[in-house]
């Protein structure tokens, strides 16, 4: 099964007054728009894609204290940011489904989040919903997406992920997101590993330094990633 993979695209770090922004986050923002609507089956084609993907989310406090090492409270070389219910927090427009509405959380509703749990245990009932929301999206019942909460650049720090991936078939992915050189880099190492083959999209993703985003992509490919542009995508090429 191909899934779209949306990373990170939360207002902390696409918008410039986002607490972690990473630079010209918003310039990929129209793609983002073209992709998650080509994933939906909007303008584009008649199949429906289903999406997947991450979000940050934070709480700050002691009990995930070892957990959340990357915050500066904690000694890490980030600030507060995607906190618990802020609005840094909830994902931005252009990648927000149209039949999606927030719940008091921040989350939504008919879109599923997937928490990593402090105990790491899996909610397996949960897990059968996740499951069945991909299904019924392939089969075009309707819009809906599966996102895997972390508070880790690296998705697969959520032990549900894993397990997701597996138990859904997914052998394909398109990737787009920031930031290149942290959350999207771990995610497609992490699919590529497993034997899962990701088409990164260039133009719809960004990273925070020139150099080190320049040394994930070569990451990328060199694990078998191929890079591919949003119009590679609108038109079917990939």
């Amino acid at each position: 099964m191909k899934v779209f993979y949306d990373v990170d695209t939360q207002n902390d770090f696409m918008n410039s007054n986002g607490a972690l922004y990473v630079p010209d986050a918003e310039l990929i923002k129209p793609n983002l728009i073209l992709l998650t609507d080509y994933a939906e089956g909007e303008k584009y084609n008649e199949k429906r894609f289903p999406i997947i993907g991450s979000v940050d989310r934070h709480f700050g406090s002691e009990e995930y204290k070892e957990r959340e090492g990357e915050l500066a409270k904690w000694g890490g070389p980030f600030p507060d940011h995607c906190m618990d219910k802020s609005e840094g927090y909830r994902k931005i427009a252009e990648t927000f489904l149209w039949t999606d509405n927030f719940r008091g959380d921040g989350c939504s509703h008919t879109s599923l989040y997937m928490e990593n749990r402090l105990d790491s245990l899996i909610d397996y009932k949960l897990m059968q919903k996740a499951l069945e929301t991909i299904r019924f999206k392939y089969q075009n019942w309707g819009p809906s997406a599966v996102y895997f909460e972390k508070q880790s650049y690296d998705v697969f720090t959520n032990p549900a992920i894993d397990c997701f991936l597996r138990l859904a078939k997914i052998d394909e992915a398109v990737v787009y997101g920031v930031a290149t050189d942290y959350c999207v880099k771990a995610a497609v190492l992490g699919m590529q590993e497993r034997g899962i083959k990701c088409y990164v999209v260039e133009d719809a993703i960004k990273g925070v330094f020139p150099e080190s985003t320049q040394k994930a992509l070569e990451e990328m490919t060199n694990a078998g990633a191929e890079l591919v542009t949003t119009q590679d995508v609108l038109e079917g090429r990939i």
